[in-house]
């Protein structure tokens, strides 16, 4: 069941989100790409292609995410 409170999927969008923020210490975003997320990830790029657009897509989720948590204070 692939719901958007399902754990599992809750785990994958975080991971991906917490390798795509390392790969930005390192990488200009325009150099970063899908699959080497999903590769330190250790997941599927299909998974990555359920949760986000692309990594752009990604990009705006992580900002929109902070903003939220900025604004909550």
């Amino acid at each position: 069941m692939n719901t958007p409170n399902n754990k599992r999927k809750r785990e994958s969008m975080e991971r991906i989100e917490r390798v795509f923020i390392e790969l930005l210490q390192t990488k200009e975003l325009d150099e970063i790409r899908v699959s080497d997320i999903c590769k330190r990830a250790g997941l599927n790029r299909t998974t990555f292609y359920a949760n986000y657009t692309d990594i752009y897509g990604l990009a705006d989720a992580i900002r929109n995410k902070l903003e939220g948590e900025v604004s909550d204070l």
